[in-house]
């Protein structure tokens, strides 16, 4: 296993994970959610994460305060580890707290593309598998940006929750 890191914040990290996980979409971790994986409770267990977002191919931390995270994201390269090394078989995340995890993917996969160029984007509502969004920035003139909706946004949102069909300008 390979784990590349990337600091969002002074709380808020990414952790890339090679090979991918066998999970099929996005979990989201929450005490009320009885789909949560072991990995992830092991993690939230020690009161050290205030968000939890794990994919195939990477985990979003985000930690109670800034003096916790490095502490936070040894832990769970140790937690990835030893699930990966438990054979686990191919888990399917539920779909709910869609809006949430559009939220985080947002901003950890999507915005940073579209920041290079002077863009962002924001989640204006979410409904039976339809996403609404705001191109914003010089997004909003781009003459590429249907193209860049659909071959960048839709396609890797729909990669991270199955569970959105589309992605449309307002």
């Amino acid at each position: 296993m390979n784990v590349a890191q990337k600091n969002l914040s002074s709380s808020e990290a990414l952790l890339y994970i090679t090979p991918s996980l066998p999970i099929i979409g996005t979990f989201l971790f929450s005490p009320e959610n009885q789909n949560n994986l072991p990995l992830l409770e092991n993690i939230a267990a020690t009161d050290m994460a205030e968000t939890l977002l794990l994919t195939a191919d990477f985990l979003y931390l985000k930690s109670n305060s800034s003096q916790s995270l490095e502490e936070l994201k040894l832990l769970a390269m140790a937690e990835i580890d030893d699930y990966i090394s438990s054979s686990p078989e191919e888990k399917t995340a539920d779909t709910d707290l869609t809006k949430t995890k559009i939220d985080i993917l947002i901003k950890t996969i999507i915005a940073p593309f579209l920041q290079k160029d002077g863009g962002n984007l924001e989640q204006i509502s979410y409904d039976n598998g339809l996403l609404k969004v705001r191109f914003l920035g010089k997004c909003q003139t781009c003459p590429y940006a249907q193209r860049t909706l659909k071959s960048h946004v839709e396609k890797n949102l729909q990669r991270y929750l199955p569970q959105i069909r589309e992605v449309t300008l307002i």
